[in-house]
């Protein structure tokens, strides 16, 4: 390896000019990057820039901080060790983005990033919002791409433009961060048709609407003696209430970060943690009704549990029954939806949970004969969930087949260590699933039968050449994705001069919906988000197009105008999918130009009928 060490004063130049550089020559390159106290690595790969890392951050905001910075020294290694993808931004991008910073001419005094950020959320859990978000901004002036901050200035925000403006920035940014995606994921469909000024949930900054409880992690934000939600996102609420305490013991005569200690307990039913809360609430803050009252139901409650505990959940021995039950942990509707249909075809019963904790809580209480888990949950991802899956009782040997997006032989080895029977890549052969399933239930049911070889290396992986239910490779299939040009099943012919323009995030849901469409011999576009769309779509002549609400950069209401401006989309009919239910988002789907809104979970039968209504 040979190691070339510059140093210069004028980053801007020297690092581009060594990403520019190593494009041209199709160079493997590591720039380890010092400024003073901040440190930093960028990656190049055969003249690909591919990752950055500096502190806190990852991808976007981590090269465009490390080319920002002023006084540096670069030491440059020649590489052929692979390197993560988590840049999204090309070269000329970056170059618009830090020329744009070159033309501000006035200089902020250096701050400690990471130290502020330390301090905004000890007052930000301290209810000190003002002083929280003052040194927020103190990092964004300095630093722009700091996404961390961003993060947390969006959860401080009560107005709705102000709110997008920072989630964009943060995902603008932080698009390599899983909790940008999750606030992102979380936070859009909540900021449709919303007031000026909202309110926040105190443990996962969700919107509220008029009511006690949060829609969000469905946490009861007042003790009350009416039953609490059975899907509560335990987890969120713990990991907010670290933080709290943390606040506490830096000020521990804050009456609210007491009482919001106390009701955080309450919710996780823990009354020996909550009362002692709720009590110094109320002697730090005596004239409050509302801490009087909240502690005088406290002590009724544990009185109440005192005398009657809760009973250990009821558990039939396992395999009494002769029905299988399979239980899904997926947080996508329309998944959970096709598999339940999938797997009910074959007489099973169908336990679904939509995140970590309710699939502890139901693992608990039912008797499970195989488990098939999604890898990215809303909570918890499933490398670390089927651990503790595995510590109940009665789980330990269950077969368990995790569900994933990710194709990486990392991500497969970490499936299979952290206890997995089976890593079965989305978008996966309907057919080849339920065969998967059905051997090990087999195995289950009949313990003292020969193990079955195991499937472990011959995974169902997305670019598998087998013949899928459609007919088509996933090979061909992206093959033509590449090309912009249609899908074609041989299923049928009929329909075969008809195209449908699919844009739609979820790959699960976009494979679903090919595998349908092209049963019945229509050509099939994608597009996974409004950019893309809008990239495509002069490309191609669809003749209609089915338009998912919620996309990672966008929405469908915002989007759809974009594509009707173009004068072969005008006229083409629109079907909206989305989870959203309420007639004033239908409204808004029709006021955007869409002719059908069908709400996730959809019938196949009835997405068929509303297609070929319109074809």
């Amino acid at each position: 390896m040979s190691k070339i060490v510059h140093s210069s004063t004028d980053l801007n130049n020297t690092i581009l000019d060594h990403i520019q550089s190593a494009r041209r020559k199709g160079s493997s390159l590591d720039l380890h990057i010092k400024s003073g106290n901040r440190q930093g690595i960028v990656q190049i790969r055969s003249g690909q820039l591919l990752s950055a890392t500096t502190g806190k951050l990852n991808g976007n905001g981590a090269v465009l901080t490390l080319v920002s910075l002023e006084n540096t020294t670069i030491a440059i290694d020649e590489q052929s060790a692979p390197a993560p993808k988590n840049i999204s931004l090309s070269l000329e991008q970056i170059l618009h983005y830090t020329s744009s910073l070159q033309t501000q001419s006035e200089k902020q005094i250096p701050v400690d990033e990471e130290k502020y950020l330390e301090d905004a959320l000890l007052l930000f859990f301290q209810f000190k919002n003002k002083q929280a978000a003052e040194l927020l901004l103190r990092i964004l002036r300095q630093n722009r791409f700091y996404y961390p901050a961003w993060l947390w200035q969006s959860r401080l925000l009560t107005r709705d433009d102000y709110i997008i403006k920072a989630l964009d920035e943060a995902y603008r940014w932080g698009n390599d961060d899983r909790d940008i995606w999750r606030e992102s994921r979380k936070m859009r469909p909540q900021l449709e048709d919303i007031p000026e000024s909202v309110k926040r949930c105190v443990f996962c900054w969700s919107l509220l609407d008029e009511g006690t409880t949060c829609g969000h992690c469905k946490a009861s934000l007042i003790v009350t003696g009416q039953p609490l939600a059975s899907d509560i996102k335990q987890e969120e609420i713990q990991q907010s209430l670290v933080y709290y305490h943390r606040a506490l013991e830096k000020d521990p005569e804050n009456a609210r970060i007491a009482y919001t200690l106390s009701l955080g307990s309450f919710n996780l039913k823990q009354y020996e943690k909550a009362l002692p809360l709720m009590r110094d609430a109320v002697r730090l803050s005596p004239q409050s009704t509302l801490y009087r009252k909240s502690l005088s139901l406290l002590l009724t409650l544990a009185k109440a549990n005192d005398r009657n505990p809760e009973p250990e959940a009821r558990k039939e021995p396992r395999h009494q029954s002769s029905q299988v039950t399979v239980m899904m942990v997926e947080d996508s509707k329309t998944s959970r939806k096709v598999l339940s249909m999938l797997f009910e075809r074959l007489g099973y019963r169908i336990v679904e949970a939509e995140n970590g904790a309710e699939a502890m809580a139901k693992a608990q209480s039912a008797s499970i004969d195989l488990i098939l888990l999604d890898l990215m949950l809303p909570d918890i991802n499933g490398h670390e969930l089927l651990p503790k899956l595995r510590q109940l009782k009665g789980m330990k040997n269950i077969p368990v087949i995790m569900l994933t997006g990710r194709q990486d032989s990392t991500d497969r080895l970490l499936g299979i260590q952290s206890g997995a029977s089976e890593y079965v890549t989305k978008p996966f052969d309907p057919k080849k699933l339920t065969e998967l399933v059905q051997q090990y239930i087999k195995k289950t049911r009949d313990p003292n039968k020969a193990p079955l070889p195991s499937l472990t290396t011959n995974t169902l992986k997305a670019d598998q050449p087998t013949a899928p239910a459609t007919g088509i490779s996933k090979q061909q299939t992206g093959e033509s994705q590449k090309r912009g040009t249609p899908v074609i099943s041989p299923a049928s012919v009929k329909n075969s001069q008809k195209s449908i323009f699919v844009i739609e995030d979820s790959q699960t849901s976009r494979k679903v919906i090919s595998m349908i469409l092209g049963r019945n011999g229509y050509h099939i576009h994608e597009a996974t988000t409004g950019q893309e769309a809008l990239e495509l779509a002069p490309n191609i002549q669809p003749d209609l197009i089915l338009l998912d609400v919620m996309l990672p950069d966008t929405t469908g209401y915002n989007i759809l105008p974009q594509l009707k401006e173009m004068p072969h989309i005008k006229d083409l009919p629109v079907v909206m999918l989305t989870g959203k239910t309420a007639p004033s988002d239908r409204m808004k789907g029709m006021l955007a130009g869409s002719n059908e809104y069908l709400t996730k979970p959809f019938n196949p039968q009835k997405l068929l009928s509303v297609i070929r209504g319109y074809l």
